[in-house]
Formats: C-alpha cells, sequence, structure tokens
C-alpha cells in the first residue's frame, strides 16, 4: 500500500527517516495548517476538500500520516473520497462525535461520517475521556443505539446517563495487557459485518500513553504492541480488505489564526511540557513501527489469499 504525508504543521517533516523507509509522497499543505487546526467553518472544509483532490487526483488505497490530532476532520476528507461500502475503525482517546456543533471540529467529524451513506459500521477502540461525563449528551445515541457504532473502551466501562442502555466492553476489562486472543473473542459477534465489506483505519496516538506518543492532547492508556494487536485483529477480522489508512497524533507547536481557533485552543488544550526533538524522536519511532507492521500484517493477508486462490479445490 502507498504511504504519503500531508504536511499540515511540519511534524513530520522533523522525521528524516519516515519518508525515507516508507517511500511516501509528501504533499505540502502547511499554508493550510492554520486555517484548519482545531476548526473551520464548512465552507473552508469543501475548499480544502477540493485542493486535496486536485493533489491526490487517484482513490488508490494508502495509509496517510498528517500530524496533529488537532486535524482529525481531516480523515472526514479521507473517507469521503471512499467509493465502495466500508466499516470504519477509530482508534482514539476521545469519542471525536460531538452533535450539533455548528462548524466543524476535531471532535466533530466523527458524527459527519457516520452519516456517510456507504459506511456500514464504526468500531470505536481505545476511549476513554469525554465519553460519559458532561459531554456525553452529545453523543450520537441513535447510531449508538441502533448499533451502527460500537464502542469498546481502553480500560474501563461507560456507565453514565445513555451508556446504561448501550454496550461497551472494555479491551482491559479485567486490567489484564490486550492479546490477540482477547481481541478475537471482543470481535467474535461483529465478526459476519467486519468480513463483509473492506475496512478503513483512522489512528490517533493520543489512544496511547506518552511512553509511545506525544501528543497535543491528553494521552491515552494503551501501549505500542497492544494498538499494532488490535490492528492485525480488525485487519483480520475484515479478511485483509483495507481500503485506507490514516495516522495522527504528532505532537507540533500551535499555530492558528482566527479568535474562534484561538479560543478553543485555550479552552480545550491542556498544558504541556514538551521537548519538541524528543517529540519528534518518540513519534518517529512510533509511526516507523505502525507502518512496518501495517505492512506486514497486509502482506501476509495478501500472501495468504493468494495461497488460496492458488490451492487445488
Amino acid at each position: 500500500m502507498r504511504v504519503r504525508i500531508l504536511d499540515l504543521d511540519g511534524s513530520l517533516a522533523q522525521q528524516s527517516r519516515l519518508p525515507v523507509e516508507s517511500s511516501a509522497e509528501v504533499v505540502p499543505l502547511q499554508d493550510w495548517g492554520p486555517r484548519l487546526r482545531m476548526a473551520c467553518s464548512f465552507g473552508r472544509f469543501r475548499r480544502f476538500e477540493e485542493v486535496l483532490g486536485r493533489c491526490l487526483p487517484d482513490d488508490e488505497p494508502a495509509i496517510t500520516f498528517y500530524g496533529s490530532g488537532d486535524f482529525h476532520h481531516v480523515s472526514l476528507a479521507l473517507v469521503r473520497r471512499i467509493t465502495t461500502p466500508f466499516n470504519l475503525l477509530v482508534l482514539d482517546k476521545h469519542p471525536d462525535w460531538m452533535c450539533g456543533i455548528p462548524f466543524l471540529h476535531c471532535g466533530t467529524w466523527l458524527r459527519h461520517a457516520a452519516r456517510l451513506p456507504l459506511l456500514r459500521r464504526v468500531y470505536h477502540v481505545g476511549g476513554d475521556l469525554d465519553f460519559d461525563n458532561a459531554w456525553r449528551w452529545l453523543a450520537p445515541r441513535d447510531e449508538l443505539r441502533r448499533g451502527k457504532i460500537t464502542v469498546f473502551p481502553g480500560v474501563r466501562r461507560f456507565t453514565r446517563g445513555p451508556w446504561r442502555r448501550v454496550r461497551n466492553v472494555p479491551l482491559r476489562e479485567n486490567g489484564n495487557p490486550i492479546t490477540q486472543e482477547c481481541i478475537a473473542r471482543l470481535l467474535r459477534p461483529f465478526a459476519p459485518a467486519l468480513a463483509r465489506w473492506p475496512l478503513y483505519v483512522s489512528l490517533d496516538k493520543d489512544v496511547m500513553t506518552d511512553a509511545d506518543a506525544v501528543v497535543n492532547w491528553d494521552s491515552g492508556h494503551l501501549r505500542l504492541a497492544e494498538v499494532i494487536a488490535l490492528l492485525a485483529g480488525f485487519v483480520a477480522a475484515a479478511r485483509g480488505s483495507v481500503v485506507g489508512v490514516d495516522v495522527l497524533g504528532d505532537w507540533s507547536p500551535v499555530r492558528l489564526g482566527g479568535t474562534l481557533r484561538r479560543v478553543l485552543h485555550w479552552t480545550e488544550h491542556p498544558a504541556l511540557a514538551v521537548d519538541p526533538a524528543e517529540a519528534a524522536r518518540t513519534n518517529e519511532r512510533t509511526n516507523l513501527a505502525l507502518y512496518q507492521s501495517l505492512v506486514a500484517i497486509l502482506a501476509h493477508h495478501e500472501m495468504v489469499g493468494e495461497r488460496g486462490a492458488s490451492a487445488p479445490r
């Protein structure tokens, strides 16, 4: 699968090994970064999509890296390019599905993606913050009740408000590390739907601990090895059929324009003490591990598929 870097904030430009080892195509988009970061109007996002469409003229599946989690709404532009029915796997500490917000925000994109006519099921994995606090009332309750969105929290079951009526089984329900056997058991009830349609993956590294990813937000609970095991489990359930992957959650200095984005930055970003050089080293190490693991997982399924196709009946 081809690799591309959407350079919105310069974070990936600090990682010299990633573009070389992955043979990534680098798309320069830093002029758009301050205008998109954290939030933007729907009109501005449509104009960005038009520019992105000219930069990415084909719909061939790709692994896309694009910087800070402040840009997670860029995933909406990527999944809108998919032309076949698909399932969506989201690994993220935050829900990103707030309803009723009159502009596009990195915390609202999944609400809009869930309404795409070609999207069949959403699997949200590893979440912890803003699911069952006061923000729970902005969740897409209908999609959750109907099972269009299935949630696997990281370490604890959600129980407040509407969550009392929504199934959510934590990955570490008993505090044990997440293993392939655990993942296979969790996914067994969803096997028919996962096998029926190809998979798109959106991975925000804030789902991981700060030992594995340095991010602009608060960090999650999963370790890199557990995230790789989850990717392997979901791709196996999808029988190796993947229509795209995006990876974000790299730290970068917050540069943005406009009063709305400044207010969001002041009120939503946690105060963090970050060494930029160490952040680049940590995130590059994790990005390379994710890239190498994804390539190996996809190659394994392609090889198994070829063997199956050539085996005598």
